[in-house]
């Protein structure tokens, strides 16, 4: 009996034990057979800096005999610089989680971590394991290199987004009316739910606790709707809109009175909008000489669509003539600027009410004190007693300066999240390109790209001066090279006039697109524009270094070098000049 006892706690005792050295030998053999194996693809390959972000696309097959029930295999990706680990991602080789190619299970994702100029150089890593899915037990592989990092030559571009306050003009414009636009689809006239925050607007003129208002509707529309009534129909439309909010949420029971206009569809705002456009020279006469010409309308519109400029003109100027605008006419009178400044002072330390003085005294008050602090005070005062347009802009841009003076990237961060949100409501007060410039500015400091785009577009579709609208066509072309989209820069490059930016990222976007005669051209005339220039001589020795023409390379190296000592660094550090290291060219350069 005692014999039988012993025999049946050894075989428990070695059941127990091949089961734990069988799971064991399963991960072993995983790990083994991914090692061997499992094929990982890095694109592009050494990693590039865009922006605020290295993005990349990550490949990883498997063997298919690592998909398994009991067990599990996984892939960590991760970046290593400076004894630094940042984890990107894991990929897990689990049935759902990924797709069979060529026989194998493989998984594909674009991939991005923040970018830092501390990350330069490192290194993309990758490391697998199998793991037991019942107890957690795990074995690991080698932790291998699959890509080098960072190329940060996109990083080279050049960017304005320099917007401030609103010009002092407080005696002229004291008295001038409140606006807020809305925009009509094509052939409609019908106010939509996209409109919201304009209709959030109007409402708070509703609630105006003035005597007296005077409303002026005026509206328009395209050339293309032409032979419709469809900008009187915009007009009644809006007007009606107004008369509607005023019986639903005026308790005042204020005075208002109400006139419409109609901008014809015919030539006088075509012109006027093509006139300011930044479409070059030979092509906007072109296109004025058609407006202007004796053809009837529907004649001029077809000429239009075969011209050069249609896409410009189909994209940001029709949409722009498809409108309604309501004014809200104001009388205030003036006080003393010392008067004012006293207030404000007594304002911003919650002495007396906001409301004591109006958003267009406080704003002039503001501009009298070059305290940011003070002005930050006096703009929120001006916010809460008139909820108007400019104190929000111009609070906007105080967070914004606040912005560019922090250094730490967290408070930064909350600074321009700030400025957004108040230059965000000046744009539904007042959507106008210069706002929306500004707003977009901000996102683009920020880091939020898609955002940014979005407003820069709105900003070429309100329209505006010449000057205005180059500049927000150059600043979107830096961000699409940010983000990769060298064909759409290169096409918004077109409407930026001929400036330092403009040639320097023209000439970016077509060394990144390996067009390396286009790119030396254009650094070539940025140099004429700003003789000496440092970065435009280190572009130009970038492509010597590509097309490993070793006297562009050493003469432009030498002369950023001498222009700006901090490119020597850039240069010794700079992925580019990789296979020029032991190159007298290269060397020489460096000897200022």
């Amino acid at each position: 009996m005692n014999r039988y006892k012993k025999n049946k706690s050894l075989l428990l005792f070695l059941t127990l034990s091949l089961g734990v050295g069988g799971t064991g030998c399963t991960l072993q053999r995983m790990v083994r057979a991914a090692e061997k194996e499992q094929v990982i693809t890095v694109s592009p390959n050494p990693l590039q800096a865009n922006g605020q972000s290295v993005n990349f696309e990550l490949k990883a097959q498997v063997p298919d005999k690592l998909v398994r029930e009991d067990e599990t295999y996984k892939l960590d990706i991760y970046y290593e610089y400076d004894l630094k680990r940042e984890d990107v991602a894991t990929y897990s080789f689990r049935f759902g989680e990924f797709i069979y190619e060529n026989g194998m299970p493989t998984v594909i994702r674009q991939l991005s971590f923040p970018y830092a100029p501390g990350k330069n150089p490192g290194r993309l890593m990758v490391q697998g394991y199998a793991i037991d899915n019942e107890d957690g037990d795990m074995r690991y592989t080698h932790a291998k290199q699959v890509a080098e990092g960072l190329v940060t030559t996109p990083l080279l571009l050049v960017r304005n987004n320099a917007y401030g306050f609103l010009p002092d003009t407080y005696q002229e414009k004291a008295n001038q009316p409140g606006r807020v636009t809305f925009f009509f689809e094509k052939y409609q006239a019908t106010l939509n739910s996209s409109q919201g925050e304009s209709l959030r607007v109007l409402e708070q003129y509703v609630l105006d606790n003035v005597r007296s208002q005077q409303i002026t509707v005026t509206a328009s529309q395209s050339p293309e709707e032409t032979g419709t009534s469809l900008a009187q129909k915009r007009a009644e439309a809006l007007a009606d809109l107004y008369r509607q909010k005023l019986h639903t949420l005026d308790y005042n029971g204020k005075k208002v009175s109400i006139k419409t206009r109609v901008q014809k569809a015919g030539n006088e705002l075509l012109l006027q909008k093509l006139q300011s456009s930044p479409i070059a020279k030979p092509e906007k006469q072109a296109a004025i000489a058609i407006v202007a010409s004796n053809r009837s309308q529907q004649e001029k519109v077809q000429a239009l669509r075969q011209s050069p400029v249609y896409d410009y003109i189909k994209d940001y100027i029709y949409p722009s003539m498809r409108a309604a605008q309501l004014e809200v006419n104001y009388n205030r009178s003036r006080k003393s600027d010392y008067e004012l400044y006293i207030l404000a002072k007594k304002i911003a330390e919650e002495k007396i009410a906001a409301d004591v003085l109006t958003e267009e005294e406080l704003q002039h008050a503001a501009a009298l004190t070059p305290l940011l602090d003070e002005k930050r005070k006096f703009f929120e005062a001006a916010v809460k007693s008139t909820d108007k347009w400019p104190a929000y802009y111009n609070l906007g841009v105080v967070y914004s300066e606040m912005a560019r003076k922090e250094y730490r990237q967290e408070a930064k961060q909350a600074l321009l999240a700030r400025a957004i949100h108040n230059l965000t409501y000046a744009g539904f007060r007042n959507p106008s390109a210069n706002v929306y410039y500004s707003l977009a500015s901000a996102y683009h400091q920020r880091g939020d790209m898609l955002e940014a785009l979005q407003y820069y577009d709105y900003a070429i579709k309100l329209g505006g001066e010449e000057e205005m609208l180059q500049q927000v066509f150059a600043d979107k072309a830096a961000l699409e090279i940010e983000i990769g989209q060298f064909d759409d820069a290169i096409a918004s490059l077109r409407y930026a006039g001929d400036s330092y930016q403009t040639n320097m990222n023209l000439g970016l976007s077509y060394l990144l697109k390996e067009n390396y005669e286009g790119a030396q051209r254009y650094y070539t005339q940025a140099l004429e524009q700003k003789p000496g220039d440092a970065l435009a001589y280190y572009s130009l020795a970038l492509i010597g270094a590509r097309t490993n023409n070793a006297q562009l390379l050493e003469q432009n190296l030498r002369s950023a070098v001498n222009a700006d000592g901090a490119f020597m660094e850039r240069a010794i550090r700079d992925r580019e000049f990789e296979d020029f290291r032991g190159e007298a060219a290269f060397k020489d350069a460096l000897l200022r």
